[in-house]
């Protein structure tokens, strides 16, 4: 089980590097040169537990947050936290077209529920049409849901993260231990 485990482990951090651009590739982009010395910052490139579980916080975090601007504020956060920049932009794409839908539905009943507003049918939506008064009527559960949703799953991806981190670390000594100790017992036998 460890030495699959560790495999496992290296592949994954070989695909994520192989896919992650380089941070000269980034600093030379265009709308970000502007940005240059805060994208000198060592931190934000690096795979390691830290910067990529707080990644992970950032980018979950912000995903459910219906706001726009997600991704600039990740990127932000990334560099205020020295959080991996890569992987905190990509976690903000868990909401794109396709599961949009279906995360704010969820982010508006939740929210709806916390502030005892009554969840607006669907057709009542058609029948209402889309004005600001029912927007407005939709909006703030659903911000109050992603919020809460987005504090619960931060500190969550957090965990895991550095739990997974943690596992990886003992399964490698338990490895290690047991190869020295076969390695004492064909020197001893």
């Amino acid at each position: 089980m460890p030495v699959r485990f560790n495999h496992l482990a290296a592949m994954l951090r070989r695909t994520l590097q192989k896919w992650m651009p380089s941070p000269d590739h980034i600093r030379q982009l265009p709308g970000l040169s502007r940005f240059g010395h805060w994208l000198h910052e060592p931190g934000i490139w690096h795979l390691n537990r830290r910067s990529v579980a707080r990644a992970f916080a950032i980018g979950l975090l912000l995903t459910m947050l219906p706001i726009p601007g997600q991704m600039p504020l990740a990127a932000l956060a990334a560099i205020f936290f020295t959080a991996n920049l890569p992987i905190a932009l990509s976690l903000v794409w868990l909401t794109n077209p396709i599961t949009m839908p279906m995360i704010f539905y969820g982010n508006y009943w939740l929210g709806a529920q916390l502030t005892g507003r009554s969840v607006i049918a669907f057709e009542t939506i058609q029948q209402k049409g889309w004005g600001s008064t029912l927007l407005l009527d939709l909006y703030w559960p659903t911000f109050m849901g992603g919020v809460l949703l987005g504090l619960l799953l931060a500190p969550l991806g957090y965990a895991t993260v550095s739990g997974l981190y943690h596992l990886h670390m003992r399964l490698n000594r338990l490895r290690r231990d047991q190869l020295r100790q076969q390695r004492r017992s064909n020197t001893t036998g």
